[in-house]
């Protein structure tokens, strides 16, 4: 198993659909392994299995590109919040080569809080705080 920060893991194989015309991931896939791995991340931490009980939104990213990867490579994305705010969090993405532990890519990116019926932000509850420091281990709340 590669060593990552993040507690969470999600394996990935590079498929012929996930190259561009370079013969390597298309920079944009990247960011959808992430997004598979931190929809999953909230479901096993918050127990949420329909779309519509989502809470949340992507406002912002920004991604490292470190090397190229492969048809056929086999990947495996972590991702971890790594602080929680007053109606955001932050969190945390990296993709390695499952065979060397080569650190391919990393992501940071923030959520906001969002409740869908009002269209507006809202402050986290305090039961989706308590859910991801019991599974991160610690308290993330920004100082």
């Amino acid at each position: 198993m590669v060593h990552t920060k993040f507690r969470f893991q999600r394996p990935i194989k590079v498929i012929f659909r996930d190259l561009d015309g370079m013969r390597h991931v298309n920079h944009a896939v990247y960011l959808t392994y992430c997004e598979a791995a931190r929809n999953e991340y909230w479901i096993e931490i918050t127990g949420i299995r329909n779309v519509d009980e989502y809470d949340f939104v992507l406002a912002e990213l920004t991604a490292r590109y470190l090397a190229p990867a492969q048809l056929g490579d086999e990947l495996l994305v972590s991702c971890g919040v790594t602080e929680l705010r007053r109606s955001s969090f932050l969190m945390g993405h990296e993709i390695y080569r499952a065979d060397t532990g080569e650190r391919i890519f990393e992501m940071t990116s923030a959520q906001v809080m969002f409740d869908y019926e009002a269209g507006k932000s809202i402050p986290i509850p305090e039961q989706r705080r308590k859910q991801v420091e019991e599974y991160e281990g610690r308290s993330l709340s920004a100082v």
